[in-house]
């Protein structure tokens, strides 16, 4: 009875699937009465399940595994059903495990491979028959709520050099074949429309690939009827292919235009471009099974933004030879296209966007204006736009009453716990609440694209016809040069032109400058009605003056871009418009133009929210910049020591939040782990720039000067008994043909995990400098003449110390120690070699004590006016040390004394990190802790510290 055909799967769900998970601890019926967002189970009732998974195993809301139901009947081992349930498990990225059952067959795969349809069981972690249940109940266990809550999942991934090469994520893969496509179209239309100059070939190309993409994402997700573009295909081949598929096409443009409207399906030059048909119909097949493993409706939006973040970093170009895509000079010359982690979006849109919205009516939310004035593909516009959607939604479902008078049609999908949105409301918050500008015409369509796919999120049935759900966002989302206005080409803005032969000079009017310059530079006119957004900064009821205007945006949120305006891409004619910022070195970088212009355009009291790099906190000549920052914002936040964020960039990273307000606090917050920034704040006074916090202020009084007076006028500097040399990567990145090691890690061929000869060394980075010891990740570097732009290998050689540049809080600042082979360091690290009679370990213990650690942060006062600190070479070759007479045998005594302890030190830290927490770990970490007091103790010997002084730096 069971293996026929007349016992459904929905059956052998109840009678067997769902008692099987019970039993494993998971709550199926959700008993335990949590909202929809944080139940444990996600179970598809619905007798059309084609596209989604039947079961959504989930831990505090994040999806841990899918399981895909079917009738005993059915056989499992189908191709068509094991690539049906791993390829939506791989679509979303962030699941790697699915279940395929009847209960007569259990079968769990690693879905983080892409599926192939040649090895349908690749990624089999195991399977078994129901006989053998009993016999592996330990492995079955694995997939139980408290072991999977304990990360027995994560120990499943295969580690093997083999598997991680397979495990090609869903966004690169499509990627890489998004730009084949693109270019493959570049090509055909270029040879067949000659007329076309760049511009208009990469509008096209895009538009084509943009509407074909959307359309299939849009098939489903139900939206739209199903295989719509594959019948086009069908059609056109059973026609003989006598008349070009896009004729077909154009049809479906144009029905889609008057069934959304929006802005993507308006009429396009693309309609009138001569295309290749069979090109275009190879392109729609491959994005349908079997050829195509991506199930779109399981893609999320933000994934593809991550994907076309990457696709705007290049450019088709055309050249006499040939029609390619390559990289943007501008990218080239960044180390790449970075798209921000959905974490980092999410917690700017909380403490930015949360807290404008926070006890609003949605009535009063219609007015607020967010803006991202570099979207890119939209990631913060993203984040934004779902934050208000769940906000509506949480009020509605709060006022059920208002829901009902207000909206006929706010209706229940499938249960009453899945409450949604009306469509035409998600537009109308589309429209009232999000705003962008991008200088890339690209970025812009790509922009509208996501936000529109994330209107129709959500929705599981097909669309009315001929309703014009989606509102036009060309009032919204706007292409410009958020940085410079027109008035750059006003006479005013530059020195007189020379001309040939002529002594004199000319001015040049705005319409004198050649087309090529208006376009490169692309300017913005905020103040313009119609072409900027004069009605938001200069509503009709507020006059027009520097501060008493009511008019701006209630929220600046964003990835503004990390450029030099001293290279190259820039015109001396840019460079004189970036004075008029103020507050901003114009020599630096422009995201510190893009902060003082975000402050600009928000509203008093708005909030404005950036990831920037983290340099704005210790660089010297930035001071200017961090004086408005602390002297001109409330409510700062400021966040740094983030986990590497873009993994492939060589920059690091700082949040900043603030209110465009009187200056209250700041907090600091820093990211203990990644993906994670953790919530408690510390509030310090918001003359932090200038006077010491309060936890410092003890080392302003009296007696702690005339201690580090004692201590320098009884010294000798570093530099004068060693080398101090900053610390250098081995090599300089992105040199050589091929280029090594570039920023985006695409060729790091002199890289291993292994030793593979004596030229391979180990490779530390600065992080892994600790204080009396060292971490390694595993990595080594082949390093030699092989690399293009060695760096001298005398600063990697023999015994020296490291000193990581980024200090830690006291008690102990330095993070200090000794390596005394071949290892390699990283750029966040400085070296000391000896060049004396010193031993390196007695030099290591007194810049690692208490006592320095007092000096430093006096001397030059890293935490107080940086923030947070950072400190370079030449301060450490000014560091204090105690000199010795080693004539003296009390003295010389006291140096071995010093060196022996520190040896001990080094060994204990050695032991430490090579075992487990446990008893033994433990007695050693006492042991460091009274062999730490010992260091100190002989160095406040060296210094003549006086006990009241050694009491008082005990104390902090």
């Amino acid at each position: 009875h069971y293996l026929s055909k007349g016992y459904p799967e929905a059956q052998v769900r109840v009678d067997f699937i769902n008692p099987l998970f019970k039993a494993l601890g998971w709550d199926i019926e959700n008993k335990a009465q949590k909202p929809p967002h944080e139940r444990d189970v996600i179970v598809e009732l619905s007798p059309e399940t084609t596209g989604r998974p039947d079961y959504n195993f989930r831990i505090n809301g994040a999806t841990k595994f899918f399981v895909e139901a079917k009738a005993p009947s059915v056989a499992l081992d189908d191709v068509n059903h094991i690539l049906q349930a791993k390829s939506y498990a791989w679509s979303t990225k962030e699941v790697y495990f699915v279940v395929l059952t009847d209960f007569e067959e259990f079968r769990l795969y690693d879905a983080s491979l892409k599926p192939n349809p040649r090895f349908p069981d690749e990624g089999l972690v195991f399977n078994f028959k129901f006989t053998e249940y009993l016999n592996n109940l330990e492995k079955l266990w694995e997939l139980s709520r408290e072991r999977v809550e304990q990360g027995s999942l994560e120990s499943l991934l295969p580690r093997d050099v083999k598997s991680k090469r397979l495990r090609i994520p869903p966004d690169k893969s499509f990627l890489e074949e998004l730009t084949i496509w693109r270019t493959e179209l570049a090509k055909d239309v270029h040879k067949r429309n000659p007329q076309f100059d760049i511009r208009l070939l990469n509008d096209v190309v895009q538009k084509l690939l943009d509407r074909i993409i959307f359309i299939r994402i849009a098939e489903d997700r139900r939206t739209r009827r199903e295989n719509e573009l594959k019948e086009i295909v069908e059609l056109w081949k059973e026609e003989g292919k006598r008349k070009p598929i896009m004729t077909h096409l154009k049809d479906i443009f144009h029905e889609v235009n008057d069934d959304l409207n929006g802005d993507i399906f308006k009429y396009h030059a693309c309609e009138k471009a001569d295309v290749d048909s069979e090109l275009l119909a190879e392109i729609i097949e491959n994005l349908y099974f079997p050829k195509s493993r991506y199930r779109f409706d399981a893609i999320g939006v933000e994934l593809l933004g991550s994907i076309y973040e990457r696709y705007l970093g290049s450019t088709i170009r055309v050249t006499p030879q040939r029609v390619k895509v390559e990289e943007k000079p501008e990218v080239r010359k960044a180390g790449g296209v970075y798209y921000t982690p959905k974490y980092i979006v999410d917690y700017i849109v909380k403490n930015t966007v949360g807290k404008v919205i926070e006890g609003k009516t949605p009535r009063q939310i219609e007015k607020i204006k967010i803006l991202d004035p570099a979207c890119g593909s939209g990631s913060f516009l993203i984040g934004a736009y779902q934050c208000l959607i769940d906000y509506h939604l949480e009020y509605y479902r709060n006022h059920p009453k208002e829901a009902q008078t207000q909206f006929f049609d706010f209706y229940y999908k499938v249960s009453p716990e899945d409450l949604a949105l009306p469509l035409r409301t998600k537009a109308a918050i589309l429209r009232n609440n999000i705003f962008g500008v991008d200088i890339d015409p690209q970025a812009v369509e790509i922009t509208i694209m996501s936000l529109y796919l994330k209107a129709l999120e959500g929705e599981r049935g097909l669309l009315p016809k001929k309703q014009h759900l989606l509102p036009p966002l060309s009032n919204n989302i706007k292409c410009g040069n958020s940085l410079i206005g027109y008035d750059i080409f006003d006479n005013s803005s530059r020195p007189p032109l020379k001309l040939r032969g002529g002594e004199g000079g000319v001015m040049l009017s705005g319409s004198e400058w050649d087309d090529e310059t208006k376009s490169r530079i692309n300017p913005f006119d905020w103040n313009s009605k119609s072409a900027g957004f004069g009605e938001i900064l200069n509503p009709p009821q507020s006059p027009l003056n520097k501060g008493g205007s009511k008019g701006g945006f209630d929220v600046v949120i964003g990835n503004p871009p990390y450029v030099f305006t001293r290279d190259k891409g820039f015109s001396e004619l840019e460079k004189n418009y970036f004075k008029k910022f103020k507050h901003s070195n114009y020599q630096l970088n422009t995201f510190t133009l893009f902060t003082e212009q975000g402050f600009n355009l928000l509203k008093r009291n708005g909030y404005l929210g950036y990831i920037i790099p983290n340099n704005w906190l210790t660089i010297s000549t930035m001071k200017p910049f961090r004086d408005f920052i602390v002297g001109s914002t409330g409510e700062l936040v400021i966040t740094n020591n983030l986990f590497k964020v873009f993994q492939d960039a060589n920059v690091d990273t700082s949040i900043l939040v603030f209110r465009k307000a009187k200056p209250t606090y700041i907090y600091l917050t820093e990211s203990t782990e990644p993906s994670k920034i953790d919530i408690i704040a510390k509030a310090i006074p918001s003359d932090v720039l200038s006077e010491p916090t309060i936890q410092y202020r003890l080392y302003k009084n009296r007696e702690v000067k005339s201690l580090l007076k004692k201590v320098e006028t009884n010294s000798i500097q570093l530099g004068e008994i060693t080398l101090v040399k900053a610390g250098l990567k081995a090599y300089e990145t992105g040199k050589g043909k091929p280029k090594q090691t570039d920023a985006m890690k695409k060729n790091r061929i002199y890289h291993s995990r292994k030793k593979l000869d004596s030229s391979y060394r180990i490779y530390l980075d600065g992080q892994d400098v600790r204080r009396y010891a060292t971490t390694w990740s595993g990595e080594y570097l082949k390093y030699g003449q092989n690399l293009a732009a060695p760096r001298d290998s005398e600063l990697f050689k023999g015994e020296r110390i490291l000193v990581r540049q980024i200090p830690s809080r006291p008690p102990y600042s330095i993070n200090a120690t000794i390596v005394f082979g071949d290892e390699l360091n990283d750029i966040n690290s400085m070296v000391v070699k000896k060049t004396s009679a010193y031993s390196l370990k007695y030099i290591l213990g007194i810049i690692n004590s208490k006592l320095l650690t007092i000096w430093f942060d006096f001397k030059f006062e890293k935490f107080q006016r940086a923030i947070f600190p950072q400190f370079k070479v030449n301060e450490l070759a000014t560091f204090p040390i105690r000199p010795i007479d080693f004539n003296n045998p009390s003295e010389k005594a006291i140096h071995d004394k010093l060196v022996s302890l520190v040896d001990r030190m080094l060994d204990l830290h050695k032991k430490k990190n090579s075992l487990p927490p446990s008893a033994e770990r433990e007695k050693i970490e006492r042991e460091i802790a009274v062999t730490d007091e010992r260091i100190d103790k002989i160095v406040y010997g060296l210094y003549e510290v006086t006990e009241e002084e050694e009491e008082m730096i005990e104390k902090g």
